[in-house]
């Protein structure tokens, strides 16, 4: 069977540790559970693909068990900026295998099964597929061969992360894929959307 791999980035769920935009309008407490449901989100759709799955902590929880079980690894994330720690872990799962490798946060509760079969699709045709978000980042990335330029010099959380990753990639002549624009989980207003099926 073809390998394909999926990274999972989270963070250890601690008060104060998490979704620090959020906790600015809602508190830390409640930013915490909000947090904890978004992992449960994530597990439960992961779970269900048939991939090797590899959930890369900031810090890896005393019982990671609890947030991904069975069919999961857990690793720790490098230390960096997000482009560096994203580079790191898709050099260390690409460096051995090449393969249809994606990367994920816990943050977009709209990921489904279709979207992830679209995007290991897109990659038997392209080199790199991403899952634009609405605030201008992306949801999901994915590399059969580990390409570099897209994670250094790149203003990380600004709503120009997509646009220049995109003319990266271009200007290094890779193929590219896109998929459909989703919503990530960054403010009150995020959530309640979320909540009420908006």
């Amino acid at each position: 069977m073809e390998l394909k791999k999926l990274i999972i980035f989270a963070k250890q769920p601690r008060q104060g540790n998490v979704k620090t935009r959020l906790a600015k309008s809602i508190g830390e407490k409640k930013t915490l559970e909000v947090y904890l449901e978004l992992l449960s989100l994530t597990n439960v759709i992961t779970n269900k693909l048939d991939v090797t799955k590899i959930v890369y902590w900031d810090e890896i929880p005393e019982n990671p068990n609890l947030y991904f079980g069975e069919g999961f690894q857990h690793k720790l994330q490098s230390s960096g900026d997000l482009g560096k720690k994203m580079e790191s872990a898709f050099q260390l799962e690409l460096r051995e295998n090449p393969c249809k490798t994606l990367i994920i946060g816990t943050d977009c509760p709209y990921l489904s099964l279709s979207t992830f079969e679209k995007a290991y699709t897109q990659l038997e045709n392209k080199e790199i597929v991403l899952g634009p978000a609405m605030d201008g980042g992306y949801y999901l990335l994915g590399m059969n061969e580990l390409f570099t330029k897209i994670f250094s010099d790149i203003p990380w959380s600004t709503e120009s992360v997509l646009s220049m990753t995109i003319q990266r990639i271009q200007e290094n002549n890779k193929s590219y894929a896109l998929l459909e624009t989703l919503n990530d989980i960054d403010t009150i207003d995020d959530w309640n959307q979320w909540k009420l099926g908006v």
